[in-house]
């Protein structure tokens, strides 16, 4: 039987990021609060529902130092829609995603290597034609 690996994985691999996301909150896990977490930037914004946007961090486009980064976000929703976050990173010709598409409010990690070009895309998922706002926290730390 072949073992199927994941071309992220793989990607991930080439470009030396580290991309993860924290896992699903369980039943038992308290609810995410993005207070407590020392975040440094704060974005409150809105997104029509359904359709997918670029610059949903605030940014139209981030390039990235010498050094290699770790971004840290914590999302705040409303609890019964879903924002599906898709980060697009390009690394010396090589192109990895980042993919977090649980419901509710989260927080995941990406992580870059030196001199990456990324963008960062968005569905939030809700009533078809309605604006749905939401809060973007980031700190961003040295990995």
């Amino acid at each position: 039987m072949n073992r199927t690996i994941s071309v992220l994985a793989v990607a991930a691999g080439v470009l030396g990021a580290t991309l993860t996301g924290v896992s699903p909150a369980s039943a038992a896990a308290p609810a995410v609060d993005c207070s407590t977490g020392e975040y440094t930037r704060v974005v409150n914004s809105y997104v029509p529902t359904n359709v997918q946007r670029p610059a949903v961090d605030g940014h139209s486009y981030n390039i990235g130092g010498p050094l290699e980064y770790t971004y840290e976000v914590c999302l705040d929703i409303p609890d019964t829609e879903t924002f599906t976050i898709e980060v697009r990173i390009w690394n010396n010709g090589t192109q990895s995603v980042f993919v977090d598409d649980r419901p509710g409010d989260k927080v995941f990690r990406y992580s870059l290597g030196p001199n990456s070009f990324w963008q960062v895309y968005g569905t939030l998922t809700g009533p078809g034609s309605t604006y749905l706002y939401y809060t973007w926290n980031e700190k961003q730390t040295t990995a």
